[in-house]
């Protein structure tokens, strides 16, 4: 058995639905992608996962930061794609601003973690059973394109990998480096920034250390965006 947490997809169903209901996302697509696994929908496992049908951030698992932010309403394959509905808890406050960012069409991405048994030599499983669905800020499969016409992740992810070979950055993509600065920012401020005094007065409990560790990759990200945003194109 191999089990996989990464293989990340950009393509969200588009039939208007920008109101109050589930988010229509396709959750997965079949065929070889970049993690090297040919995956066929005919041989998907669903039963443990349409039992338990859990929505995370960044796949992660364990502990309190491990607490599912939503869940996927109808999980369900169709024509070659493992559809479903992202539905996010409310009460929650990183939740609330992870849909919001969703809805207003700053974060298109999701990415899948599944177990792969009896890999045979051309890289396709026997069977691949889906345990955990995850919000992302970027898809890490190089074949993900937005299903309604929207590629702004897959462009960034080319213009951050240009810019690090050398290249000037375009007015197209330096706006789109802006665009996920401004989404950064707004998941710290929810999370609380470093300038909070202290977080367990905010929140009433102190941040875990992999929560920590989340924050400071999050900025991270956020200082090398900022960067790459004040490239100008000459």
């Amino acid at each position: 058995m191999k089990r996989v947490y990464l293989r990340g997809y950009a393509l969200r169903a588009d039939d208007g639905n920008d109101g109050d209901g589930p988010i229509p996302f396709v959750l997965a697509t079949q065929g070889r992608k970049a993690d090297g696994l040919d995956l066929q929908m005919s041989s998907l496992d669903l039963e443990r996962y349409r039992a338990n049908p859990v929505l995370g951030y960044g796949h992660a698992y364990w502990g309190r930061d491990g607490l599912p932010i939503g869940r996927v309403e109808d999980p369900r394959v169709d024509d070659g794609r493992l559809l479903g509905g992202l539905v996010f808890d409310r009460d929650d406050d990183f939740a609330a601003t992870v849909e919001r960012k969703i809805r207003n069409r700053f974060i298109n991405a999701v990415s899948v973690g599944f177990d792969a048994h009896d890999i045979d030599d051309g890289g396709v499983p026997a069977r691949w059973e889906l345990f955990e669905t995850s919000v992302v800020p970027l898809p890490l499969d190089p074949d993900a394109v937005s299903d309604d016409g929207r590629g702004d992740e897959l462009a960034l992810a080319r213009a951050l990998a240009g810019v690090r070979a050398g290249a000037v950055l375009s007015k197209a993509n330096k706006r789109l480096v802006t665009n996920a600065v401004r989404a950064l920012n707004e998941l710290l401020d929810a999370a609380g920034g470093e300038g909070e005094e202290d977080d367990e007065g905010r929140a009433g409990t102190g941040l875990s250390d992999a929560e920590r560790a989340e924050l400071e990759r999050l900025r991270s990200n956020e200082a090398a965006m900022r960067r790459l945003a004040r490239i100008a194109t000459p």
